[in-house]
């Protein structure tokens, strides 16, 4: 919180500065619980942000779309391949821009890793463009939730699924009795 502090002075807000998070829930006591530490950490840092928490469907029709007024926390789809994830997040107009970035090297570091066909290639652009974000911090990330999954132990070649596909989970699986 210190250097926190030290940096929002360094940037013209010595006292910090109010502000408010666009927040919704579909119901998961995670994001609850995520947001109201979100709320904690930032008042320890001198920023005194409100919770505007909205109806899932507002939420999505403007917050989840960059439309907020100084911040936003809430449900992210669980995709399973990075440009998913990243070109959607970081291309100039894009409607998942959330944080409006505008960044030449990060657009080309985009463009390049949709044209690698092979799959190391990519990953190293993947990794070059992670380490580039990093130090721009155009999104302050959380860490992710932590899920607990429990099945019988007839069921058999299953595990926990990360992202919408169970289908593909369970056409692997089978039961064992």
């Amino acid at each position: 919180p210190a250097e926190a502090r030290r940096l929002l002075a360094a940037a013209g807000h010595p006292g910090g500065f109010p502000g408010s998070i666009c927040f919704t829930t579909y119901g998961s006591t995670i994001l609850t619980d995520n947001a109201q530490l979100i709320l904690k950490h930032l008042k320890d840092v001198g920023i005194d942000a409100k919770l505007d928490q909205r109806e899932y469907g507002s939420f999505i029709s403007s917050c989840y779309f960059g439309k907020f007024d100084s911040m936003t926390y809430g449900p992210q789809t669980p995709y399973l391949e990075p440009d998913s994830f990243v070109f959607g997040m970081y291309y100039p107009g894009e409607q998942k821009n959330q944080s409006h970035v505008d960044d030449p090297v990060v657009t080309d570091f985009l463009i390049r890793q949709r044209r690698i066909a092979d799959p190391v290639k990519r990953r190293e652009v993947l990794h070059d463009l992670q380490r580039y974000l990093a130090r721009q911090q155009y999104y302050v990330q959380i860490p992710s939730g932590i899920y607990i999954a429990a099945w019988d132990g007839a069921l058999k070649n299953y595990g926990p699924n990360l992202g919408y596909d169970y289908g593909g989970r369970l056409l692997a699986a089978w039961l064992e009795r």
